[in-house]
């Protein structure tokens, strides 16, 4: 009987914890396919499902975005789309296609602005706008998919640095090559030497320009005169400075890489 309610029990029990959901693991990343001018029709779900894989690899969120009624300028609205949805400086990129402007341009903050340098958008957009300009807006935004993966795969050139494999940031480390050290500690060297041994040599009077021949009996001449100011009146003037009380203030700006072009 014993033995047989053991059983019952972990059998229960083995029930329970199957039957118990598995919480998937979610991204810290967004993705976005915000085809407002229905260009992208039934691929819009394949392009968010290859967007999501990006972000996953890049370790930033990604969007695409098309328009044909913004009247801003595209640059500012793409900065204020990523700033929107993701947050100000926070990594991500997002593709503006942008019908009623006939331009594309990419937008890049947080550990992205680092790998998008005005290089790789150029880059970028030599792929991208053909396609656009011919109508194939599928293989344009692919085409944006594969040069920013292309981007980040090779790295920030110049720079020594680190990424941390969570969250994707990025922490540069200074390097000092030995050529630069080395002529660091001449440079320090140089000057303090340069000076010691100067003046060194003028008091040992061993430089020709030190050695000065006067007769201070035949040249020295002393006159003493005597003067006396006297006080008349004494003013003090104030002056009250005032505050800044203007609470507007002035914004930092965004900060990021970005670049467009017509098509």
């Amino acid at each position: 009987m014993r033995k047989k309610i053991i059983l019952i029990f972990l059998f229960f029990l083995s029930s329970f914890i199957l039957a118990k959901p598995i919480a998937a693991q979610t991204s810290p990343f967004q993705t976005g396919i915000d085809d407002q001018a229905h260009l992208l029709g039934t691929q819009a779900d394949t392009l968010k499902t290859q967007a999501q894989h990006l972000s996953d690899e890049i370790k930033a969120s990604v969007f695409v975005v098309t328009t044909q009624t913004n009247t801003q300028e595209p640059a500012t609205f793409a900065r204020n789309y990523l700033s929107d949805q993701i947050g100000s400086g926070k990594n991500g990129i997002v593709l503006l296609i942008d019908m009623g402007h006939r331009k594309v341009y990419i937008w890049a903050t947080g550990n992205m602005k680092y790998y998008m340098t005005k290089s790789h958008i150029d880059q970028a957009l030599d792929h991208i706008q053909p396609p656009l300009t011919n109508g194939d807006y599928l293989s344009a935004v692919t085409a944006f998919y594969r040069t920013t993966k292309s981007a980040v795969s090779g790295g920030i050139p110049g720079k020594n640095y680190t990424v941390d494999p969570v969250t994707g940031d990025i922490t540069f480390h200074r390097s000092f090559q030995p050529l630069n050290i080395l002529v660091a500690v001449i440079v320090a060297l140089l000057f303090p030497a340069t000076f010691y041994f100067s003046v060194l040599r003028r008091y040992q009077m061993k430089d020709a320009s030190a050695k000065v021949s006067y007769n201070l009996a035949q040249n020295g001449q002393l006159n003493l005169t005597q003067s006396q100011d006297t006080l008349i009146n004494r003013f003090v003037t104030t002056r009250q400075i005032p505050r800044n009380t203007d609470s507007n203030g002035g914004s930092g700006g965004q900060a990021g890489s970005g670049g467009g072009r017509s098509f």
